[in-house]
């Protein structure tokens, strides 16, 4: 109505990008639609050719939820260097043989690198998976 009064806060949180020639290895991890700007990320260094070694892990809560699907199976079949790993935490399908929970740090470390390689990690999702990622070690980028 006119006259109400509004509050507005954000942007909340950092700025981050990653370029081809900022190397890697380069760790991705992302929950729900926290994917798309993991994504953006994978598509430019689909497009300039890259090579650095990439592991994405994508936490969706089910199999009809993970967002660019068919775009993340086709990037992956077709690039050795890249990794694309999944964790539902709701519902999955029978034949489902990856990860089903949450991700945690037992599955960061079982899917990353480990700190010492000092690999270029970009988490996208809720606050809690970025400091789980810090607990583990890892070091997030940030512009």
């Amino acid at each position: 109505m006119a006259g109400d009064k509004l509050e507005f806060r954000g942007p909340i949180g950092g700025y981050f990008t990653w370029e081809a020639k900022d190397g890697g290895l380069l760790f991705l991890v992302g929950g729900g639609s926290g994917v798309v700007p993991l994504m953006a990320m994978l598509r430019h260094r689909a497009a300039v050719g890259s090579e650095v070694s990439t592991r994405l892990l994508y936490s969706s809560r089910s199999y009809e939820e993970i967002i660019y699907r068919e775009e993340l199976e086709r990037l992956a079949a077709g690039d050795g260097s890249l990794e694309v790993i999944h964790t539902l935490t709701r519902s999955r399908p029978q034949s489902w043989s990856g990860y089903h929970r949450r991700i945690d740090g037992e599955m960061l470390a079982e899917v990353g690198w480990p700190p010492h390689e000092s690999p270029l990690v970009f988490v996208c999702g809720p606050t809690p998976l970025g400091l789980l990622v810090e607990a583990g070690g890892l070091r997030l980028q940030q512009s």
